[in-house]
């Protein structure tokens, strides 16, 4: 089949205006790499020692345990043509930090070679953590430590100051609720003790052991620093925050 010489030439113009082009021109932006272990920190610039990270993941726990909201810091050496503004709702989506109902994550971005830093804040956590709140927090506590070239200790404050932030609020940015009524009438010892016995008895007569088995399970998951990596909840941003140059 004979393609005509119109069509021929259209072609041969197109290749070269694609080859006359700069590479930035249709270069795509940096793909932004899958969350490793737990959510919390993602350190693909290598800015952070294993102690640091370990510190880090301990206060994102913790966090997350009492709030459910969740804090991640994700480092990287570039960002490619991205803005650091879209480079950070995109990876917030990606990482999906918080629940997916409450929208209530965090997420600390820091482009070495761009040298831009931004925090992303999901829906839920906007009340908490407006933008100019967020970009007070990146000069006292990201930028010094960015011009010293102390990329470590601005993450570490950094993160540390948004935990501040969140420790003492649930996901909807309120006070925690206290437990004080449970503690005026504690349940004895030696009583709970014969329930959860009895408990136990009763579902292995009954059940064959099905709630036992399925509360130890539970408890395996959530204990201690115990259980597989933690991810994120499926929340989103819609670009709430603050960006930085250093």
């Amino acid at each position: 089949m004979m393609i005509p010489k119109r069509f021929s030439g259209l072609a041969a113009l197109f290749g070269i205006l694609l080859m006359l082009l700069p590479s930035g021109a249709i270069a795509a932006p940096n793909e932004i790499p899958a969350p490793v272990g737990d959510i919390y920190v993602q350190d693909f610039a290598n800015v952070l020692s294993e102690e640091e990270k370990t510190q880090l993941r301990t206060i994102g726990r913790a966090v997350d345990d009492e709030t459910t909201s969740q804090i991640a810091v994700l480092t990287i050496d570039s960002i490619g043509e991205s803005s650091i503004e879209e480079y950070s709702v995109e990876a917030y989506r990606k990482f999906g930090l918080g629940t997916k109902e409450n929208d209530n994550g965090v997420l600390l971005v820091i482009a070495m070679q761009e040298k831009k830093i931004r925090i992303e804040v999901g829906y839920g956590l906007e009340g908490v953590l407006p933008d100019g709140k967020a970009g007070r927090i990146i000069d006292e506590y990201a930028i010094p430590y960015l011009k010293n070239g102390q990329p470590n200790l601005s993450v570490i404050n950094t993160y540390q100051a948004l935990a501040n932030e969140l420790s003492s609020t649930n996901e909807y940015g309120s006070a925690a609720p206290t437990t004080q009524k449970q503690q005026d009438f504690p349940i004895p010892s030696w009583l709970l003790i014969i329930i959860v016995v009895g408990v136990v008895i009763l579902d292995f007569m009954f059940f064959g052991g099905t709630l036992t088995y399925l509360l130890l399970s539970i408890i395996s998951r959530g204990g201690g620093g115990g259980g597989g990596p933690r991810g994120g909840g499926g929340g989103s941003s819609g670009g709430g925050g603050a960006s930085r140059g250093w």
